[in-house]
Formats: C-alpha cells, sequence, structure tokens
C-alpha cells in the first residue's frame, strides 16, 4: 500500500474496490484483471493509450457492460450486475466523454432531470398539481440552480443545451450528475475539448467536488491535468494493470514511460 493510498483510507471510507475487472468482445480482451480501489475524498485517475481498457472499465463499473470476470463493490454492497440506474440510486454518478445532454431540453431542465428519482411525489401528485408536488418541484429547481452555480455555468439556465459553447455544456453534464447526489463520480475525459483557461477551472472545480466529500476517479488524456489533480493513478495498457500509485510514482515509472508516457518524460 503506497503513503498516497494509506492516506486516503485514514481520511475516508473505502467507496469502490475493483477487484480482477474483466471485460472480452469476442477475441478481444479490453479489460484483463482490473484491480483498484477508491475512498471517500480521494482523487483517482485511470490512464492508458487509445484502446486500453479504460472506457470499457467505466462502463463495467457503472452497470453499463456486463463483465465476464471478477467483481464491482460499492460501499461493501456487490454492484458487479446491477442496472445503471440502480447504481445511480446507490451514490455513484458519471459523466461520458461524448456528452449526453438531452438536446431538446433546457439547461436547467436537464439538471432536474438527474433528481426525479428521489421525488416522492405519486402519479396522482403529478397528474393534479397537488401542494406536495408544487413544494418537490419548487424545491428541486433550487437545487437544479445551485448545482449550476456550483460548477460556475454562466449561460443562460432556459437555453436549450446545443445553444451553449462547449465548455458550458461539460459544466451543466457534470452539474447534472452532481443533482443526484453521489457518494462517487466518474469522469469520462473531461478535459476534451477545452481550452487551457476550462481546463484550470476544471481543476479547481474537481478539487472542491472532493471537499464535498466526494470521491472522484476520472479518465483523462491531458497529462498536465492528470498530474497536477490527481492523489493516484492507475494505468492500463492492452486492457491490463501496469501501475498504480502516486503521481511522482507513475512519471518515473519505466513500463509507464514505455507505454504511455514516452517523450514527455524528457520535458
Amino acid at each position: 500500500m503506497t503513503d498516497t493510498v494509506a492516506t486516503a483510507t485514514a481520511r475516508g471510507e473505502l467507496l469502490l474496490r475493483v477487484s480482477g475487472l474483466a471485460v472480452q468482445f469476442g477475441g478481444i480482451r479490453a479489460v484483463d484483471g482490473l484491480s483498484f480501489d477508491v475512498h471517500e475524498c480521494e482523487i483517482v485517475s485511470v490512464i492508458g493509450p487509445n484502446g486500453a481498457g479504460k472506457t470499457s472499465a467505466f462502463n463495467c463499473i457503472t452497470g453499463f457492460y456486463r463483465p465476464t470476470g471478477g467483481t464491482v463493490l460499492f460501499g461493501g454492497d456487490d454492484i458487479t450486475r446491477i442496472r445503471p440506474s440502480t447504481i445511480t440510486k446507490r451514490g455513484m454518478s458519471r459523466t461520458f466523454q461524448n456528452l449526453r445532454l438531452f438536446r431538446d431540453m433546457s439547461v436547467l431542465d436537464n439538471v432536474k432531470t438527474a433528481m426525479h428519482s428521489r421525488l416522492r411525489e405519486n402519479v396522482f401528485d403529478q397528474l393534479l398539481h397537488t401542494p406536495r408536488y408544487k413544494r418537490a418541484e419548487a424545491q428541486c429547481t433550487q437545487d437544479a440552480r445551485g448545482w449550476l452555480d456550483f460548477v460556475g455555468f454562466r449561460g443562460d439556465e432556459e437555453l436549450f443545451v446545443t445553444q451553449l459553447p462547449y465548455g458550458e455544456q461539460r459544466r451543466v453534464e457534470i452539474a447534472r450528475a452532481l443533482a443526484t447526489q453521489p457518494r462517487l463520480l466518474l469522469l469520462d475525459e473531461p478535459g476534451a475539448g477545452l481550452n487551457h483557461q476550462e481546463k484550470a477551472e476544471l481543476m479547481a472545480l474537481i478539487r472542491r467536488i472532493r471537499d464535498l466529500g466526494v470521491g472522484i476517479v476520472l479518465i483523462e488524456h491531458d497529462m498536465g491535468l492528470v498530474m497536477e489533480v490527481s492523489e493516484r493513478i492507475v494505468v492500463l495498457n492492452f486492457g491490463k494493470e501496469i501501475a498504480d500509485g502516486s503521481p511522482a510514482e507513475i512519471k518515473a515509472n519505466p513500463a509507464v514511460i514505455e507505454a504511455y508516457l514516452g517523450a514527455e518524460e524528457d520535458e
């Protein structure tokens, strides 16, 4: 156990334990025996070359793929073959490499959709717009605006998301993920398509999310962002885990340099 992991264990409970995770598509083993832990308030990055199995691992952890081997424990419970919606209700949320916002809905309504599973009104309340329904909707709207403010959204909440610049759409997606009130947040390429200033703001946002007590796992190709924000890094190559350690340990690891970092190490 590295010092980083020991520190994380001391300051927060174990949230996620991935053990021997494997997924195979035909003759291709996309993920091959991946194992790592994530603790409360810990920022862990999963990196590797294109095709290394990072997103496939995310999809297994969040229920979008059925793994062919291994287990995923969340909060001590086995969630290996549970549906994505159930995993979200248990406190795990994610974003996607390709934005999956509702294109025909406003910014505010996109965020509000994440809260519907937590609302207590029934069909009768919804049809008749009972006082309970009105109170729940008002609270939902207030909370959605709170999350948009938290992520630093600077646009018009009534606009369709397709009317926003790409960087603002990213903020909306993160706000929607946070609106589910997760204990663990998985971010798939959150820095993709962002300019230098937006990436700096993203790093600050990731730290603010961590400070809420949320564990974070991210896939990211921008090594500057990864090295700056991560407390621990897991490296994949051809579906296999080749390293797990602090940013300093990863940067100095010969296997990682050969497989992924390459010439960046000489800069």
